[in-house]
């Protein structure tokens, strides 16, 4: 408890801002990687002649691949440690997208894509579990919050490189490139990355406390040179009682007590929600060619309704410490499911456009909010293989969602996707508000301990 202390006293500035963009940046690739399936599905769907399988395989290969990261990497996160993990998650994205740019098929390049997933999915479980370690209680979800807006600039990104590289040819085609830009950053992120602090609460869940104090020691030393100041002294009255956390964690303590809740609320974040997210966001592009426009034009707009998805993770940063994290979860499920009947069924570019940012908007205040939920409802010993399984256990939904939603695309259009999409929000916002706990402004101690409530 002393080590929740120490970390909830320092005042948050430059070295949590830091941490923060590190982290972030790494989100942005994983994002990029994602978006970046849609693209090519629409781009080399009539370049290669791809069938609905393999457009489908396109896509979903690496959601297969996250799905397969976040659960084995996962796990091995809280046995070998945060800071350690993260550079061997970089180093898989790394060779893997840019031996994709490379691909002489489309089964190369799938086969390349699942495994730069595998990478990438293990990052994504991780941020959430590694900033909400370090973030005092006060700020975590905004700063989480901050390191998703950084991520969802992939988006549109992708898409305004997309719609001008889409029919190019320098040196090599164009949509190779985008996979190279994928891949460039991640050398010299491996480079900053290097002396990321490894995490004093989870040296302490494993019994390394003289290891935990060390590194709190350089934490503080480090914000006292930035600051000028003193430390306040560690409140200890403001943290609830001493917990066990170092004694050998198993699987099955994820589904017993408050965290079998947890589970439940998370789990519903990450699987029904993420495929009803994914059924819009990664098939937008599709989804506006079904409607009638050219593939250039569906990229552009693709990229102006994209501009909705960092301006909704920043808002969710700026209200994480004035709203519940459950009930803007909930709220904004349900905002995500409204505006995105009215895309499915509306005409005209405005109401699509519209909407469509509205979609992106409102879906992407409550996936920041999903992890920034996700990093505070586990308890510190379990808390990567909780996020891994239940964020890999999303990816394998997201998986299904290219081949169920193409087939359904192609029987019955846009509009029938949109809408189990719409379904698919209202019963997540449902088993949220029943099983998930309130969060905000709470140490993670005292989350993990505390029974269930809906006051």
């Amino acid at each position: 408890m002393t080590t929740a202390a120490r970390l909830e006293r320092l005042p948050v500035g430059s070295w949590h801002w830091k941490l923060t963009a590190l982290v972030g940046i790494g989100a942005f690739y994983e994002y990029f990687e994602v978006f970046l399936g849609g693209v090519l599905a629409a781009v080399l769907g009539p370049l290669w002649e791809l069938s609905t399988f393999e457009k489908a395989s396109l896509i979903g290969s690496v959601f297969l691949g996250m799905f397969v990261g976040a659960l084995t990497l996962g796990r091995v996160a809280d046995r070998v440690g945060r800071k350690k993990m993260f550079l061997i998650n970089l180093a898989i994205y790394l060779v893997f997208s840019l031996l994709a740019a490379f691909s002489p098929n489309v089964w190369v390049l799938i086969a390349c894509r699942f495994v730069a997933g595998i990478g990438a999915g293990a990052e994504a479980a991780l941020i959430p579990t590694y900033l909400g370690e370090f973030i005092p209680r006060h700020r975590r979800g905004r700063y989480i919050g901050y390191a998703f807006t950084l991520a969802f600039v992939a988006y549109p990104l992708v898409a305004l490189a997309g719609a001008p590289l889409a029919g190019t040819h320098f040196l090599i085609e164009g949509w190779r490139w985008l996979l190279v830009l994928g891949a460039s950053g991640i050398i010299v992120l491996l480079w900053m990355r290097r002396n990321l602090p490894e995490s004093p609460r989870w040296l302490v869940s494993v019994g390394r406390t003289a290891d935990a104090d060390a590194e709190l020691r350089r934490i503080e030393d480090d914000v006292r040179r930035r600051t000028g100041e003193d430390l306040p002294a560690p409140d200890y009255t403001a943290l609830p009682r001493q917990v066990d956390e170092h004694h050998k964690a198993k699987v099955s303590d994820l589904f017993r007590g408050n965290t079998r809740n947890a589970m439940i609320a998370v789990g519903a974040l990450w699987t029904i929600g993420v495929l009803a997210y994914y059924g819009f966001s990664s098939l937008a592009p599709v989804l506006l060619v079904d409607k009638g426009y050219d593939i250039t034009k569906s990229l552009l707009y693709t990229a102006v309704i994209a501009a909705g998805y960092p301006l909704g993770a920043l808002t969710a940063a700026i209200v994480a410490e004035k709203l519940e994290r459950r009930t803007l979860a909930v709220s904004t499920a349900l905002a995500t499911a409204a505006a995105g009947l009215v895309f499915g069924y509306g005409s005209g570019d405005a109401i699509i456009m519209a909407a469509g940012f509205a979609m992106g908007f409102a879906s992407n205040v409550h996936s920041s909010c999903t992890n920034m939920y996700a990093s505070e409802v586990f308890p510190t010993r379990l808390r990567s293989t909780a996020i891994g399984l239940c964020y890999g256990s999303g990816r394998l939904f997201a998986l299904l969602m290219p081949f169920l939603g193409l087939t359904i695309l192609d029987a019955f259009g846009g509009s029938t996707v949109l809408a189990l999409s719409a379904v698919l929000f209202v019963i997540t916002a449902a088993l949220v508000w029943i099983f998930g706990p309130k969060t905000t402004g709470r140490s993670l101690e005292d989350i993990a301990e505390a029974p269930l409530t809906h006051n």
